[in-house]
């Protein structure tokens, strides 16, 4: 079991990030359709629930908060929303720059990772910016009203700020004129980082969490003290290196419920209707 756990804690996350995302570049290369990359995504799911209980950062977070309903329609909805923002570039292609000034003879692998830094650079500015403006906040603090940290909450989002977040991201590609083959590996590849990014699993991820946005890191944005406000970046932490934000103290990340929340709204509503609900509601 030693052996196993070990195996867990250091190729748990390059497993999610790199191997499963690798697979969904592959597909979308060759135009192998939705649902083989659909199945590619479950079996990342499936993989982040296997490490979160073989090696749990803690044990009491794989259990149910009575948030596991919530959960699932926060993710059915937002990852849906993620699917309509892709299919809909096609039809804002005529906004290209100039026709279009994509790299297109550029190699396919190189073409998403271009994608994957410019959406993760829009996205950053987006998440920042919902935590200093406070019409923003009240629809971002949905994501930050968990009490626990696993792989679910990366798609726990009110759908108006999960809007807001995709469309600062996508516009800079729609301008740029993206092929549709490259953008549709975003919505998933984004999926698959976001649950390595708020995985229970306790990973050690050595010099990686400096430049990649995973759980080591993105625990201290949870916090509910004043240290809350930093590692903004969804697949990387190039945006907090630049703006000052980056913050990784060994042993000093959220390991309790009590650490985790909004300070203060301890009574946020839990359940998914009165959450959609609760930013339009006078404070």
């Amino acid at each position: 079991m030693r052996i196993l756990q070990t195996l867990f804690r250091y190729l748990t996350w390059p497993i999610l990030f790199f191997g499963f995302s690798d697979l969904v570049i592959v597909l979308a290369a060759s135009n192998a359709g939705l649902l083989p990359m659909m199945g590619v995504l479950v079996g990342a799911i499936g993989f982040s629930f296997l490490a979160e209980r073989i090696l749990p950062y803690q044990k009491a977070w794989n259990s149910g908060h009575n948030d596991t309903v919530r959960d699932w329609a926060h993710a059915l909805v937002n990852l849906t929303l993620n699917r309509a923002a892709v299919y809909l570039l096609p039809l804002f292609s005529w906004m290209a720059i100039g026709g279009g000034v994509w790299p297109h003879d550029w190699p396919f692998y190189l073409q998403v990772i271009l994608a994957v830094m410019i959406l993760d650079l829009g996205i950053a500015t987006a998440h920042h910016c919902s935590h200093k403006l406070a019409i923003l906040w009240r629809f971002h603090a949905v994501h930050h009203s968990i009490k626990r940290l696993y792989g679910f909450n990366g798609l726990m989002k009110h759908p108006v700020h999960q809007s807001m977040e995709t469309a600062t991201g996508v516009l800079p590609l729609m301008l740029l004129g993206i092929p549709f083959d490259v953008a549709l590996t975003l919505p998933f590849l984004a999926a698959i980082t976001l649950l390595g990014q708020h995985s229970n699993a306790d990973i050690h991820t050595g010099w990686f969490k400096y430049l990649f946005a995973n759980a080591q890191v993105h625990r201290f944005h949870h916090s509910n003290g004043p240290r809350g406000d930093v590692n903004f970046g969804l697949f990387t932490n190039l945006y907090d290196h630049l703006m000052g934000t980056f913050h990784y103290v060994a042993g000093e990340a959220p390991s309790d419920s009590a650490e985790v929340g909004i300070r203060g709204e301890e009574a946020y509503p839990t359940g998914y209707l009165a959450q959609l609900m609760k930013p339009f509601q006078r404070h």
